[in-house]
């Protein structure tokens, strides 16, 4: 077993969810996995495609999430690729939160607010949702797929930018805090590429990271 020749990963584009507040998406009618592009991402989306077809041209294997958003900016980029979509690639899961303002659950849950602040971001798990370990037991599990189907391919993942951060804290061993400190910078920008080719030294293979948020539409929209 060893890794991808070449792992490359795409934050989806911008979508209904990203121009919305935490509010706004509480009370918005559509089921988060089920947010849709919007013009603007679609153009990003676009973009990206271009960009890494002239750079790859094709891969081997085509995964994604199996929401909304991360699906179209796959079809976008590479539209006759035959796309595996993996639950494993999803969003974390906020549970009852995900249909309640940031008032709402202060009156209902001010227990589990106190919690939020005592357990942290990392270790804090929603009534329903998961907690970030919950979500990194997913990208161990994807991780040990792509090691022992995808030796020596160049493969593309459009994932979420919280899976994202996550997954290189795994492969780079950065620590939690450093974790938490770029999810709250939101450095992830939508459809950006991050680069990975799989290395073999004194007989064994790692992922090593080429480039990180590269943003092929940054001064194009």
């Amino acid at each position: 077993m060893g890794w991808p020749r070449r792992l490359v990963l795409v934050r989806h584009a911008e979508s209904e969810g990203n121009v919305r507040s935490v509010d706004e998406r509480a009370q918005y009618e559509v089921a988060t996995y089920a947010y849709k592009l919007t013009k603007r991402g679609r153009q990003q989306a676009a973009i990206t495609g271009k960009y890494l077809r002239q750079e790859f041209d094709r891969f081997d294997v085509y995964y994604t999430s199996y929401y909304t958003r991360a699906k179209e900016t796959m079809r976008i980029m590479y539209p006759r690729a035959k796309i595996y979509e993996d639950p494993r690639l999803a969003e974390s899961q906020r549970g009852i939160w995900h249909t309640m303002t940031k008032d709402e659950i202060a009156k209902t849950y001010p227990g589990e607010m106190e919690r939020k602040k005592r357990e942290g971001l990392y270790h804090f798990r929603p009534l329903g949702g998961e907690n970030w370990p919950d979500v990194e037991l997913r990208i161990h599990s994807f991780m040990g797929t792509l090691s022992r189907d995808y030796d020596d391919q160049d493969v593309l993942i459009v994932i979420h930018g919280f899976w994202l951060i996550l997954f290189q804290r795994l492969i780079d061993h950065f620590s939690i805090n450093e974790a938490v400190k770029r999810f709250k910078n939101k450095i992830v920008e939508n459809a950006s590429i991050t680069i990975y080719e799989g290395v073999v030294k004194n007989g064994h293979s790692r992922l090593v990271l080429q480039a990180e948020n590269i943003v092929p539409w940054k001064d194009k929209l």
